[in-house]
């Protein structure tokens, strides 16, 4: 069994920057810079009685340019919705109000700026600055002529067909990008939450194999030495009994026996290197503290996810224990929260840790669903771990009442 259980390569992780519309800026410059050339050429070039000085329209139209390309084009691509945002919304309103003034033509404009709005403001206040800046042809003109009725006429339809369409539009690719956003954030968090999974998964897998070994290694190894060494001092003892020998053979059988403590001498030191790598590979949670600790930590981890509440009680004067029985006891909490978690339907579970004079008790009480009188008990769980109880010569205990919860409580020799 490998330690690294297989898991499907990470997907790269999505930053901001890599929003499918904001590799589109390029794109919008390119559009900016084409319509605001267009327009500064389309005002220089129309022959409009009713303008004052298309240069100086021209000028201020340039200066929009200059002002988006200064400073609208990196307040855009921050993400700044702030009060920035009006600032520049504010300076660009008195620069086409202007060259509106000079020019009517560079009303057209507009083109450039209402996106701009979108691009800066929430849609609500976008709708609102557009409002604003579709109203200064209809108000210049009503000005320039002093017929307040004609310009209704004349700019009104224009004005509210702008308004309405750029609300629409707006708000529409607004919820797109927020939805997009979300979406991003979405993935992103569901990337580091694969990770930590990845990461729970190389860990189990090696917890697993740690504990596969160390049982292996325990119940073959270790036992079967110890059984060499009972067997070696039962034919010594044997030996001892051997008596009537015909003369000669008493410094064969001193042989065998020195041949015999040299086997059990080989034995107690190889039993003596398994028990060390039993307790290497004992779990990583009593690596860090004492029992209670990992049991804490155990039961305060069963918490997370939200709906069950743990609780951990200690009773008695915490001391050390063999590895076995700290493995056992560690093992059997962990698969009775899990077991919580899975098929109690319970919303708190309670761990105690109680030391006697001869023995030590864990349990875990829920108040879940229960177990049925005629229901019995099934699945892995239950089974592995009363045999792993039974391996440290303990009891395991199930005490259950339909509807009122169950309690598993597991008693070991110290």
């Amino acid at each position: 069994m490998s330690a690294d259980l297989p898991v499907e390569e990470q997907p790269a992780r999505i930053g901001r920057a890599r929003h499918e519309w904001l590799r589109g800026y390029l794109i919008w410059d390119c559009y900016y810079a084409v319509a605001f050339a267009a327009t500064i050429t389309f005002v220089l070039t129309l022959e409009d009685t009713t303008a004052k000085d298309e240069s100086l329209a021209s000028v201020l139209l340039a200066c929009c340019a200059a002002w988006y390309a200064g400073y609208g084009r990196r307040l855009m691509r921050t993400d700044d919705q702030s009060w920035r945002g009006l600032l520049y919304l504010g300076v660009l309103l008195g620069l086409f109000s202007a060259a509106d003034t000079f020019a009517s033509a560079s009303s057209i404009a507009l083109i450039v700026i209402i996106p701009q709005t979108y691009w800066t403001l929430r849609p609500l206040h976008a709708t609102g600055a557009v409002v604003l800046f579709a109203l200064v042809p209809l108000t210049v003109n009503t000005f320039r002529t002093g017929a307040f009725v004609r310009s209704v006429a004349d700019q009104g339809p224009t004005a509210l067909v702008i308004i309405v369409l750029s609300a629409i539009f707006g708000t529409w690719v607004h919820r797109i990008i927020d939805q997009s956003r979300e979406r991003a954030d979405l993935i992103e968090e569901l990337a580091s939450t694969r990770a930590e999974l990845a990461e729970v998964s190389r860990e189990a897998g090696v917890a697993a194999e740690r504990e596969r070994l160390a049982g292996e290694i325990h119940d073959a190894i270790a036992q079967g030495l110890s059984s060499i060494v009972m067997l070696v001092q039962a034919t010594g003892s044997t030996l001892d009994q051997m008596t009537g020998l015909p003369a000669g053979h008493g410094k064969t059988v001193d042989q065998a026996r020195h041949q015999l403590d040299l086997v059990a001498r080989t034995a107690r030191e190889s039993l003596a290197e398994a028990g060390a790598l039993v307790e290497a590979l004992r779990p990583t949670a009593l690596d860090t503290g004492s029992l209670p600790e990992a049991l804490r930590r155990l039961t305060d981890r069963a918490a997370e996810g939200g709906w069950l509440t743990t609780s951990f009680s200690l009773h008695g004067e915490p001391d050390a224990l063999p590895v076995a029985v700290e493995v056992v006891i560690l093992r059997v909490a962990q698969e009775a929260l899990t077991n919580v978690r899975k098929h109690a339907r319970a919303s708190s579970a309670q761990v105690t840790l109680s030391y006697a004079e001869q023995t030590v008790t864990v349990s875990v009480r829920d108040d879940g669903k229960g177990i049925e009188p005629d229901e019995e008990p099934h699945g892995y769980g239950l089974v592995g771990m009363s045999r792993r109880v039974e391996q440290v010569g303990g009891k395991r205990h199930l005490d259950s009442t339909p509807g009122q919860g169950t309690m598993v409580s597991v008693e070991v020799p110290r």
